[in-house]
């Protein structure tokens, strides 16, 4: 399944989370179909397909490890984190080179990772039993978070005090000890606030433990003032600005790292050579027929060479579309790869296609989908402008990493997220306000509506897998104006 959510007033963003297999590779297929309204002059003609790929940025990542509370705080899980960095504290206490700075601190990242997914987890949970009116429920997991959440900060704290006696202040790993202390405080700080108002309708059943929930989130705030944590100041926007360096150094541990492939352009090239070498052999037949059956400047003989350099030109152009329908895996705009970055060994391979299209040429269910009921006489207003993207991903098998089965790590999903600059389709647009007059009708004078002039683009989303049997859609309305994105709705045509 595939998520698409507002990224900022420019940007779209789509995410989605694939598994990472164990034994064999899997392929997806994902297009995007944009339609965009015609006077936007979103097109081939003013915007190359070269250019609108650039719109369209991506990143993998693995996705961030599943685990409970319940199970970070598990000495005997030795998938957490937390025993993890327990085990080689009390190493690093006895010498401080037993274990590398780089496996601490990435162990640090997973765990601030691993909170931060399960605390949204949690939130959810709480939100949905505060729905259902499940009291009892409700105040059995906001009691267990509570508990729980204080023995895993007094135990990062417990380690941070142990390798402050070991380490200068400038120590590296010594710094990551207090960023990865300051991200999880952040973090449960949040939670708690979240989890106050997401609850606190159910009132005096709660009592006690909401009460303890804004006490902790107070207690935190003046904890990282008291370390001189540069969250602990007063000013929201360098707590801001904090909690966005704090969340990238985290996720790093995350990212995969991406390997874009020349083998595009080399195809480009030598396509492009061969469609050359086709057109000047074509032409140089030409002239040597235009020497042979005809006087040299006679007005034949030129008509010859004219036609055959004009049709050198046109034979190019022509091979070069043909190249692009009969071979549109090689074609590909983009091939690129996702790497491990502990074994250098291929996550996902991803191939990309970006082309406009005309609408009669779509699948026949993408124009169903998109087909617009509500207006009998779309016929005879212009046609939509249609961008196609299209991303195919191979997913590769951890066995192929040379990876024992019991050593697979953590990180078993895989995670892309693309964002869709609209930068270009605003440019066009009128000013967002307006004035509109209508007749009070309940008094008989008129009536000033303040209105906006919006644009619709309508985003289309395939998933398909053919072995899979799996051929998804979803549909999507993007309402703009010209100072961004207004809101985005899901359709439910698809």
């Amino acid at each position: 399944m595939i998520d698409l959510r507002k990224h900022s007033s420019r940007h779209l963003e789509t995410k989605m989370v694939l598994p990472i297999p164990e034994t064999h590779k899997y392929e997806r297929e994902i297009h995007y179909y944009l339609f965009s309204p015609p006077q936007l002059y979103v097109n081939k003609s003013t915007y190359s397909e070269q250019s609108m790929l650039h719109k369209f940025q991506s990143h993998g990542r693995y996705s961030s490890p599943e685990l409970t509370l319940e199970e970070l705080l598990d000495s005997d899980n030795m998938i957490s984190p937390l025993t993890l960095l327990k085990r080689y504290t009390a190493n690093l206490e006895k010498d401080i080179t037993s274990v590398p700075d780089r496996t601490i601190i990435h162990e640090l990242q997973t765990l601030a990772n691993a909170v931060r997914h399960e605390n949204k987890a949690s939130l959810q949970d709480c939100k949905d039993m505060a729905r259902l009116g499940m009291k009892t429920d409700l105040k059995s997991t906001l009691d267990d978070w509570y508990r729980n959440t204080l023995v895993i900060q007094q135990d990062i704290r417990d380690m941070l005090e142990t390798i402050r006696t070991k380490c200068s202040l400038e120590n590296r790993l010594f710094i990551a000890f207090l960023w990865a202390d300051e991200a999880v405080s952040l973090l449960n700080e949040k939670q708690a606030i979240d989890l106050y108002m997401a609850c606190s309708p159910l009132g005096e059943d709660l009592q006690n433990i909401l009460g303890l929930l804004l006490t902790f989130s107070r207690d935190e705030a003046e904890y990282r003032n008291l370390q001189s944590y540069a969250s602990g100041e007063d000013n929201p926007e360098h707590i801001q600005y904090r909690k966005a360096s704090l969340k990238k150094w985290t996720q790093s541990a995350l990212y995969l790292v991406p390997e874009v492939s020349r083998w595009p352009m080399r195809v480009s090239q030598i396509l492009a050579g061969t469609a050359a070498a086709v057109a000047m052999a074509f032409a140089t037949l030409a002239s040597i027929f235009a020497e042979k059956a005809y006087l040299k400047n006679s007005m034949q003989w030129a008509l010859i060479v004219i036609i055959a350099y004009v049709f050198k030109d046109r034979i190019k152009e022509w091979l070069r579309s043909f190249f692009s329908a009969v071979l549109p895996k090689m074609m590909a705009d983009e091939i690129s790869s996702f790497l491990s970055p502990k074994s250098n060994s291929k996550i996902c391979s991803s191939r990309i296609r970006l082309n406009y299209e005309e609408p009669q040429n779509l699948p026949e269910r993408v124009r169903d989908i998109r087909k617009d009921r509500t207006n009998p006489f779309k016929d005879m207003l212009p046609e939509e402008n249609v961008m196609h993207y299209v991303r195919n991903l191979v997913m590769h098998p951890l066995t192929k990493h040379k990876i024992e089965r019991d050593k697979f790590p953590r990180e078993n999903n895989f995670t892309l997220v693309t964002r869709i600059r609209l930068d270009d389709f605003l440019k066009e647009m009128d000013d967002p306000k307006d004035v509109v007059f209508r007749m009070d009708p309940n008094a008989d004078e008129l009536d000033q509506l303040n209105s906006e002039r919006v644009y619709h683009l309508h985003l289309v989303i395939r998933e398909t897998s053919l072995k899979e049997d799996l051929d998804v859609y979803s549909h999507y309305t993007i309402v703009l104006n010209k100072d961004g994105i207004v809101r985005i709705e899901q359709m439910n045509d698809s």
